[in-house]
């Protein structure tokens, strides 16, 4: 299959792209400047989810698109333009050249509930409506945290536990369920070549469910440290900082809207990612060491 690619160069990804070329499909990355390390089987394309008339110059020719393309913090504009631009650009270069099937990454949390609470979920949510109200042959992949050794969300994590005494937000036991990348990446294949899946939105985590004090415990316990001490800082004095917090470098970045997201949770059943993806996916432990 002839498979173009939206945010293939970021980590989630690259190894999306990776699975997709080992599992011998031919691939068209999208790209905005750099020439970034790709499979063989994958060329690059300029472009951009924002810029329409690049994006369906891109999948002239191709069977598939998989939407990957989201930010996490910027100005009002960006979000709009990329989270709930990019998937009405998508489907309208699916459109324009009778490409049926789009395989779609929103998140955990992204609903009509939650929607309201922050510039990230409403523009999610409304890229996700976009997809879903489309009539194409839509998959929707909604991944919680995911991770992997060295990088992914818990990489922001594994710097409070480098630390003598761990900061937390508030009392530490909202509840995340993060899900290894390569799990991730095997979901997107698999739902790509899944035509049963169609019509789905299929939520990905990980086998364990964590509260926050919980999981820095076992990331120091997977990367070989000691348990660390934990200040719990009350979130409404944490919000209040967010004005200098935000300015700081990754990752030690904090915006107000990521301190609602993290407190919110990341939860999901775990059945429609084993029934309709065969997948069993990896605890933090047994990722760490592959």
């Amino acid at each position: 299959m002839r498979v173009l690619v939206t945010g293939g160069t970021g980590y989630v990804g690259a190894e999306v792209v990776a699975s997709l070329a080992s599992a011998g499909h031919s691939l068209r990355v999208l790209v905005h400047t750099s020439e970034p390390a790709l499979p063989e089987a994958a060329e690059a394309v300029r472009g951009d989810v924002t810029a329409a008339a690049s994006l369906e110059a891109a999948a002239a020719g191709c069977d598939a698109i998989v939407n990957l393309v989201a930010i996490l913090d910027g100005p009002d504009a960006a979000f709009e333009a990329v989270n709930a631009g990019g998937p009405r650009n998508v489907v309208a270069a699916a459109n324009a050249h009778e490409i049926r099937r789009i395989v779609h990454m929103s998140a955990l949390g992204v609903s009509a509930e939650h929607a309201p609470l922050t510039r990230y979920w409403r523009s999610k949510y409304a890229g996700k409506q976009a997809v879903v109200s489309s009539g194409l042959d839509w998959t929707v992949l909604e991944p919680s945290f995911v991770f992997g050794r060295g990088g992914g969300a818990l990489k922001a994590f594994e710097t409070l536990i480098r630390m003598p005494l761990a900061p937390v937000i508030g009392d530490g036991r909202y509840r995340h369920q993060p899900v290894w990348a390569g799990d991730v990446a095997t979901a997107f294949v698999r739902a790509l070549e899944r035509p049963e899946t169609a019509g789905q939105v299929i939520p990905l985590g990980g086998p364990q469910v964590f509260t926050f004090d919980e999981l820095l415990d076992e990331l120091a316990r997977v990367t070989g440290r000691a348990p660390r001490r934990k200040l719990h800082i009350p979130a409404g004095l944490m919000k209040a900082q967010t004005p200098l917090l935000s300015r700081l470098p990754p990752p030690l970045k904090v915006t107000r809207e990521q301190i609602v997201m993290l407190l919110a949770g990341t939860e999901c059943d775990l059945e429609p990612m084993r029934n309709a993806l065969g997948i069993e996916p990896a605890a933090i432990a047994e990722a760490y060491t592959r």
